[in-house]
């Protein structure tokens, strides 16, 4: 789901969990540095599509820069931060490793519940951090192909789903997983002396958890965009849902807020509803700053449902699922839909697609569907179902803690804005989407890498070993997230060489784009053979890679994913 660490910087954004740590952060014996402690928990909202999403974490770590990189965690816990040379190990990140890996399973931590609730502590308990703000942090996941390191027996892959009625063990695809994933915080996280931070990590497997099919075999592949609350300052808003198919209707429920310098409405989280009873819990929702209270819209949509918004309910600090605001029972109507997707395949593919509709009175668009591009394809997995309906909004009484009548809004019906997004490239401009033969075929906009288009050319070579792979995929990675990709069969069946990718987001010598790292993977197949190779910390803040007169760097691949 989308918390307030979803409005993510153009850096970028993104994972976590737990036991008691036998530290290894940077704190010494005898250390007098002012310090705080944090804790770190995760939650999710009720998963649509997945019996369990197991992830098995090592470690989370912690900086005061936003763009500080670090090259990968290793088996000695140590995190080398980049610098110009790229050469200088620094002891800037503070770091806390799991005393071993711990498997959880995030489908399993729904409407509300965090893990602490399930396993009786917090998944990281206790950090020692030194004062100060905190703008990035990291979680690192155990690679997906190694072997398995996780604490849950009867597990295939570190990381894996499983869907119901289904006992297939799909691999779940973390790329660069030891560069950690990275989460931008809306805000820093405030860490000072003697004082205790609870937080919260919010993960939204139904969107960010991506379906996909190379080598004709189903897999999972994650592109998290992690959202945070500090449990210091959250509320609660609760109420059910009434429909005569609660089962396939699917149905979303959103907390959207109006975001200071947005032209546009933040989700800043969402949950499903429980299928038998119709009851669903948006918690933890966040109070922002030194405020005790904040004001949300509550969108309700679903599967041939028309979609709903509660306009202006104020939610205060402190309360919980059992204290906070009660809307009551929500009838549904029925209503149709279309079906939506791609004309071609789109780059960069690590790019989500937001649909918006506005109502009448109020020009600032609220988020209805939000979907990640597969990036083997560059399109969805499958069209996107959009509602042919109106929006029936009503208005929250605050004082008598009742929803008003709802009322028909026809200002957008069946009409959407599709506004493209990707890290490091910002926002696109808003295409028209509408009611047509499904599906409606459409082109998003076309992003520009900020602030200029480097490129990366590297070197791809493939054993005497491996001969007789056939095809294969290029993936550009930051901070855990897919940037590009592209399919590489060409390349892969010639037996290696050269490949450049263009268009990526960086710098030059007079104007840096920090933070501007990248990762390269690639795999390849066929034959009976699977094979992949990788390289890292590859600094585009200036320039491209490789700079001018110098070998592109190579990547040599190895059997096994």
């Amino acid at each position: 789901m989308k918390g307030i660490g979803r409005i993510l910087r153009p850096a970028v954004a993104m994972f976590s969990l737990a036991l008691l740590l036998a530290g290894c952060g940077s704190s010494s014996p005898g250390d007098t540095t002012p310090a705080g402690t944090v804790d770190v928990d995760v939650t999710d909202a009720a998963s649509i599509d997945y019996a369990h999403v197991y992830v098995t974490v090592r470690a989370v770590a912690f900086h005061t820069v936003d763009t500080k990189g670090f090259r990968l965690f290793s088996t000695n816990h140590v995190f080398k931060s980049y610098t110009a040379n790229r050469a200088v190990q620094t002891s800037d990140w503070q770091v806390q490793t799991l005393p071993a890996p711990v498997t959880v399973d995030l489908a399993q931590l729904a409407n509300g519940t965090v893990y602490a609730d399930t396993n009786g502590k917090s998944l990281f308990s206790g950090i020692k951090l030194p004062e100060g703000k905190y703008q990035q942090i990291r979680i690192i996941l155990a690679p997906t192909e190694g072997s398995y390191m996780g604490s849950i027996t009867g597990l295939t892959y570190n990381n894996e789903v499983q869907l119901p009625n289904d006992t297939t063990h799909y691999p779940l695809r973390v790329p660069s997983a030891a560069e950690g994933i990275k989460l931008v915080p809306e805000s820093p996280v405030v860490v000072t002396a003697g004082a205790s931070v609870k937080l919260v990590l919010d993960f939204n497997l139904n969107n960010d958890v991506v379906k996909v099919s190379p080598n004709n075999q189903t897999e999972f592949i994650l592109k998290p965009r992690l959202g945070y609350f500090d449990m210091n300052r959250v509320a609660s808003i609760t109420g059910k849902v009434s429909f005569g198919n609660l089962t396939t209707s699917r149905f979303v429920i959103k907390a959207e807020q109006v975001a200071a310098n947005k032209t546009y409405r933040i989700v800043r989280r969402w949950t499903s509803v429980d299928k038998t009873t119709g009851k669903f819990n948006l918690y933890p929702l966040p109070v922002f700053g030194t405020a005790t209270t904040a004001t949300y819209d509550i969108l309700l949509r679903g599967r041939n449902v028309q979609t709903a918004i509660v306009k202006g309910v104020k939610v205060h600090k402190g309360t919980t699922i059992a204290s906070g605001v009660n809307l009551g029972t929500i009838a549904m109507q029925t209503g149709s839909e279309f079906t939506a997707q791609l004309q071609n395949a789109y780059h960069p593919s690590g790019a989500w697609l937001n649909f918006y509709q506005t109502i009448a009175g109020d020009s600032i668009p609220y988020e209805v569907r939000y979907r990640h591009l597969n990036p083997y394809t560059g399109k969805f997995f499958a069209p996107i179902e959009l509602s042919t309906g109106p929006i029936q909004v009503a208005s929250f009484d605050n004082a008598a803690q009742t929803v008003g009548a709802f009322t028909a809004d026809t200002t957008s019906q069946g009409s959407f804005s599709a506004i493209v997004e990707a890290s490091f490239y910002g926002r696109g401009t808003p295409v028209t989407v509408a009611n047509g033969a499904s599906p409606v075929s459409f082109a998003p906009s076309v992003l520009a890498a900020l602030p200029s288009a480097n490129s990366i050319t590297a070197n791809v070579t493939i054993p005497l070993t491996l001969t007789g792979l056939t095809k294969g995929h290029l993936f550009i990675t930051h901070g855990g997230l897919v940037i590009d990709s592209y399919q590489v069969d060409s390349l892969i069946a010639a037996g290696g060489g050269q490949y450049t990718v263009l268009n990526l987001p960086g710098g030059t010598t007079t104007t840096p784009l920090a933070g501007a790292y990248y990762g390269v993977n690639v795999f390849g197949w066929g034959g009976g053979k699977i094979a992949s190779g990788s390289l890292q910390h590859l600094d585009l803040t200036t320039g491209s890679v490789p700079t001018t007169g110098n070998t592109p760097p190579a990547i040599t691949l190895r059997s096994g994913l």
